[in-house]
């Protein structure tokens, strides 16, 4: 089973890059970031929607891997899919590749719980959001 899709694509810039010419860690996550919000779409949560229902995605909890090293010019693009979920939260795998190589860059797990924005608190999924799950699920095995 893959149901890993393309939530990010991007270029690495050299403001993004540290002294020794390697992207830096927080444009790792600002990509994460770019993905998980676009996660939500794919999980039928559309921006309106976000805005006038004050409900979104929050990551509580994730763990990242760094594979290899990005410079600038490099073109990026991130596959998303989830692991698992629960009654307030999904489990997210998202994996960073060289689009150049085809060679993976950054492994993530992310943890987010569905948050009513008003109340700060996590709240049980839509049944759109458990309905569009299984077409994203991916198998633990792959995500490795």
């Amino acid at each position: 089973m893959s149901g890993y899709v393309e939530s990010y694509r991007g270029q690495v810039l050299a403001s993004e890059c540290d002294l020794l010419s390697h992207m830096n860690i927080q444009f790792y996550i600002s990509r994460l970031s770019h993905a998980t919000w676009n996660m939500c779409y794919f999980l039928g949560m559309t921006p309106e929607e976000i805005k006038e229902g004050k409900r979104a995605l929050a990551t509580v909890q994730q763990d990242s891997t760094y594979l290899s090293e990005l410079m600038a010019g490099d073109i990026v693009h991130m596959e998303s899919g989830v692991l698992r979920s629960s009654n307030k939260t999904i489990t997210l795998r998202h994996r960073l590749f060289n689009s150049s190589t085809g060679n993976p860059t950054f492994n993530n797990v992310s943890t987010v719980a569905y948050m009513d924005l008003d109340l700060r608190k996590a709240v049980p999924l839509t049944d759109v959001m458990r309905e569009k799950i299984t077409s994203l699920m991916v198998d633990e095995e792959e995500a490795k």
